[in-house]
């Protein structure tokens, strides 16, 4: 068996050579960049110190949690004015958005049937007056002829009290007469105290039934908020308490006027009805909110929003600035949030009391490095 043994031609060393040759200057080329790369971080000024601000946080054994419950701003008072009796409305003397006092009329019934039912019972009177005074008559000369002998006692009886029938007639006659006049008063409508109309349910010329109702009127000196509160927070209310209130942007101070027994199925919370001041400018109807403060026994201390930054397993971090071999360093702390309120959080965490927080751009910095305070609250 023969072997063939390789041969490497002229061709062949000559790229072999001009390879390695390639390989060898790109090494070169390499090591002398570094070279003048280092030589040229070396001759940079070095990186000025990050100025941040800090707040000095303090840890306390509790803290206080505003709650707040909607209500409706309700009139203290409210009816549906009506008339007592049936008639013809002739006349509505209010329209919507109009202020009325207690006792102003608001609207009239016709009186004219009432008015010929009178002239009628006052005629009648007069024709039993008439008959009454004969009456009168009579029984006085039968009086006289029985003691003369010239007439019976039973005659005499019968003209004595033909006058008390009479007199009976006449007072049923009184009677009806006082019970038109009544309804007279009752044809016309009156405020039953001072406050707006709401609304107007009915026209002139309408045919009303006994007690149909013509308006709305609701109370606006004294109006109140109705807001459901939870149980246990109602019981810890009294009536006179002073309460916060939050309407369209603006703080009102209410007291509590009454707190209703029973729970409302519906929200599953106790009614509470408070009276606004006088003079607060709100409109029946609106949307309201009842705060109320909540003491919790929780450790902790409160930051600013914008010093958390979010971090792993819904936790959230601070960055504060401790001091190590004498220069102002940055450490980040895992806190928790337990309750967030007008910017602010109180929180827990691995912080100690007296810690500085960086009061925001945490972002910018991170956990070792060196810093400068601006200022320091």
């Amino acid at each position: 068996m023969v072997e063939t043994a390789s041969k490497t031609t002229p061709r062949g060393w000559l790229l072999a050579g001009l390879f390695a040759a390639t390989v060898l200057a790109g090494a070169v080329a390499a090591v002398m960049t570094l070279h003048a790369r280092a030589a040229t971080d070396e001759a940079l000024p070095p990186r000025p110190t990050l100025t941040v601000e800090a707040k000095t946080i303090v840890v306390v054994p509790h803290y206080t949690a505003r709650e707040s419950y909607v209500g409706r701003i309700e009139p203290a008072r409210e009816t549906m004015p009506a008339a007592e009796r049936a008639g013809l409305l002739v006349e509505v003397l209010v329209n919507e958005g109009d202020r009325v006092v207690a006792g102003q009329t608001l609207a009239r019934l016709d009186l004219r049937p009432l008015e010929l039912s009178r002239m009628r019972l006052l005629a009648e009177r007069q024709a039993v007056d008439a008959d009454i005074e004969l009456a009168e008559r009579t029984t006085e000369r039968r009086s006289q002829l029985v003691g003369d002998g010239w007439a019976s006692g039973q005659a005499y009886d019968d003209a004595r009290f033909s006058v008390s029938g009479l007199a009976a007639q006449r007072a049923a006659l009184d009677a009806q007469i006082a019970q038109i006049d009544l309804d007279v008063d009752k044809s016309a409508v009156l405020a039953p105290f001072d406050g707006r109309i709401a609304a107007r349910m009915v026209d002139e010329g309408t045919v009303i039934a006994a007690g149909t109702a013509l308006l709305h009127l609701q109370e606006i000196t004294r109006p109140q908020a109705r807001v459901g509160v939870p149980s246990d927070r109602a019981s810890e209310l009294n009536v006179g308490d002073p309460v916060r209130l939050a309407y369209q942007g603006r703080a009102l101070e209410g007291r509590i006027a009454a707190i209703t027994p029973d729970l409302d199925i519906a929200t599953r919370t106790v009614p509470v009805l408070i009276d606004l001041p006088p003079e607060a400018k709100v409109t029946m109807g609106q949307v309201i909110r009842l705060g109320l403060d909540r003491h919790i026994e929780a450790s902790g201390a409160w930051v600013d929003l914008t010093a958390l930054q979010e971090a792993e397993r819904g936790l959230w971090s601070l960055m504060t600035v401790v001091r190590e071999d004498g220069a102002d360093v940055i450490r980040r702390e895992a806190v928790e949030i337990l309750h967030v309120q007008d910017g602010r959080a109180f929180v827990r965490g691995t912080f100690a009391d007296g810690a500085r927080v960086v009061a925001q751009g945490g972002h910018r910095i991170s956990a070792g490095q060196k810093v400068t305070l601006a200022g320091e609250r």
